[in-house]
C-alpha cells in the first residue's frame, strides 16, 4: 500500500499522518495474528490499566474512544474473568476505579509475549540502525502523549 500525501501538505504533516497510519496498521496486524480468544479491545483496556494504574470507567472509555456503556460491559466481562477489580475512588465517593489484577496482568503479559514472538523474526531482519531508529521513534511517540493536546 502506497501513501499519497494530501496536496499542499507539509513534509511534517505528511510524516505525522504516515506514522499514525503505520502504527495503527502495525498494532492491528499484530493483534489479529496473536492467538488469543479475547477481543483486541480487552487487550487495549488491560494495557491502559497496566500503564496508567487504577482508572475510572469513563476515562477508560474516553481513552479507547468507546461509549461508557460499552466500556462498562467490557469491564464487567473482565471482572468476571478475574482480570480487573473495582474499588471506591478515594477522591469521589460516588465513583469507582478499575485496576488490573495479578491474573489480568499475567494474561496481558502472555499476550505481549505472543506478540513479541510473532514479530521477533521481522524485527530480526531489520538492521541494528533501523531497530534503534524505531526505538527512538517509540520514545518520541511516548513523549508526544504527554503533550496537552494528546492527554
Amino acid at each position: 500500500m502506497h501513501f499519497e500525501p494530501e496536496p499542499g501538505a507539509s513534509e511534517s504533516d505528511t510524516a505525522a499522518i504516515r506514522l499514525m497510519s503505520a502504527s495503527s496498521r502495525y498494532n492491528r496486524a499484530v493483534a489479529r495474528r496473536v492467538e488469543a480468544p479475547t477481543a483486541a479491545g480487552t487487550w487495549r483496556a488491560l494495557a491502559a490499566l497496566h500503564e496508567l494504574g487504577p482508572t475510572r470507567v469513563s476515562d477508560l472509555a474516553e481513552w479507547q474512544r468507546v461509549s461508557q456503556p460499552t466500556m462498562t460491559t467490557l469491564v464487567r466481562r473482565m471482572e468476571q474473568q478475574g482480570w480487573v477489580e473495582r474499588h471506591p475512588d478515594p477522591t469521589d465517593g460516588r465513583a469507582t476505579r478499575v485496576s488490573i489484577t495479578d491474573d489480568g496482568r499475567a494474561q496481558f503479559q502472555r499476550f505481549r509475549a505472543q506478540a513479541l514472538e510473532l514479530t521477533g523474526p521481522a524485527w530480526a531482519r531489520l538492521t541494528e540502525a533501523d531497530r534503534a531508529t524505531l526505538a527512538r521513534a517509540a520514545d518520541l511517540l511516548r513523549a508526544l502523549l504527554d503533550e496537552p493536546e494528546l492527554r
